[in-house]
């Protein structure tokens, strides 16, 4: 006979309540091993897409991948200067942006003297934090239908004192501007009010969006991000070094 036949009843017993423990024992550090390995497949997970997100955020803006249809010349871009160039700039603005109010003379003064040589685009980007970004907009658009887009661009920008940074909306407040650049005021505000401006300035917004816009002014040199000029002379370089490489390209 085998050694547990010679146990007492009470002695086996107390032998399977010991067993019977034992299992319990290896099932707990069964169970806690399971959900300690599953702890450690999240925290693998999150540490993954934080290293993803992490590097990503060391690629240089410039070469950061664009939709390219986006930073494409469209057929409603305001356009100036050279429209047969290779060389393109596009700008996105907000014309309440006390940065892109300081900018436009700097602008201006690149285009006088490279619009022979560079194409240059202006794109809305109404901000959300200003309360008439959106409605100086549709002022300007309205204003661009009657062939004076620029004119009430900088018209805005050099004004900017007189109606910049409101506490509510108003859109009439832009119809003394429109008067001085002897606009069709009926016309004029017909225009502003219309859907068709509107959605022509929510789709240069939509495109910026697109491109993950979250300032402005923004300038995007043939497809590529550049970081804002800190003067005349550095936009020149830019510019400069960008028209001396295509230069190059054309004759290879």
């Amino acid at each position: 006979m085998g050694e547990e036949q010679k146990l007492t009843k009470k002695e086996r017993k107390e032998l399977k309540r010991e067993e019977k423990e034992a299992d319990l024992v290896i099932d707990s550090k069964k169970t806690k091993s399971k959900k300690y390995f599953g702890l450690s497949m999240v925290l693998l997970a999150v540490l993954v897409i934080f290293g993803i997100w992490w590097i990503s955020k060391q690629v240089p803006e410039t070469l950061q991948i664009l939709p390219e249809y986006v930073l494409q010349v469209q057929d409603n871009d305001w356009v100036r200067g050279n429209k047969e160039s290779d060389i393109v700039l596009i700008e996105y603005l907000d014309f309440e942006c006390t940065a892109c109010a300081a900018y436009n003379p700097l602008v201006n003064r690149i285009y006088e003297e490279y619009g022979d040589r560079v194409l240059f685009v202006t794109r809305y980007f109404p901000l959300t934090g200003y309360k008439n970004s959106f409605t100086s907009a549709t002022a300007v658009e309205s204003a661009g239908k009657q062939g004076k887009f620029w004119e009430m661009g900088d018209l805005l920008f050099d004004r900017r004192s007189e109606w910049g940074d409101l506490s509510s909306a108003n859109q009439s407040i832009f119809e003394k501007y429109a008067e001085q650049l002897n606009l069709d005021m009926e016309l004029f505000k017909q225009d502003v009010k219309s859907q068709e401006v509107k959605n022509r300035i929510i789709s240069d917004r939509n495109s910026g969006n697109k491109i993950g816009l979250n300032a402005v002014p923004t300038f995007f040199l043939n497809g590529k991000k550049i970081e804002n000029p800190r003067g005349y002379e550095a936009f020149k370089f830019v510019l400069d070094d960008v028209i001396s490489n295509v230069g190059k390209e054309e004759v290879e």
